[in-house]
């Protein structure tokens, strides 16, 4: 079994023949790569990943007033960021999850519009949600000056 790690996603593969490891590394180290660019994780935070990719846009125009994170635009970067609290969960729910969210953050480094894009369980929304609103942020920066943006954040939460 070979375990490959990046800022932006962990892959496990399994090998049962020593012939499929000249195939599997190249495979991952793509997978690797074609996941997306992380900015930087939370400050003391294993629990949430922050990135510049954000979601498809849709009829949400909650986040007109906010920029992708594009060239020329430096961003935003965690500053306060506690991790969630793990919600009580109903017996036949698994004790493990994720939340990602497209997050606004203003030019004051404060979480503006929050939108849930997807979550393994609707169980853990309402506390990442809470939790996410609660961060701070030095803000995004386009020629020296702060900036609007959007983010995508991504929540894990594990027993």
């Amino acid at each position: 079994m070979a375990s490959f790690q990046s800022r932006a996603a962990s892959f496990t593969i399994h090998s049962y023949m020593r012939c499929t490891w000249p195939v599997a590394i190249p495979i991952a180290i793509c997978l690797t790569l074609a996941t997306g660019i992380a900015v930087g994780s939370a400050q003391s935070n294993d629990s949430a990943r922050l990135s510049t990719a954000t979601a498809p846009p849709g009829d949400d125009q909650t986040f007109v007033g906010y920029d992708r994170v594009t060239a020329g635009i430096t961003p935003p970067r965690a500053t306060h960021s506690p991790d969630p609290q793990y919600p009580d969960l109903p017996v036949d729910t698994e004790p493990h999850g994720s939340v990602v969210m497209l997050i606004g953050v203003d030019t004051h480094g404060h979480v503006g519009p929050v939108r849930v894009v997807r979550s393994s369980a609707p169980v853990f929304e309402k506390s990442a949600v809470e939790t996410v609103k609660t961060w701070k942020f030095k803000p995004a920066k386009r020629n020296g000056r702060p900036v609007p943006v959007q983010i995508t954040v991504e929540m894990s939460f594990a027993r």
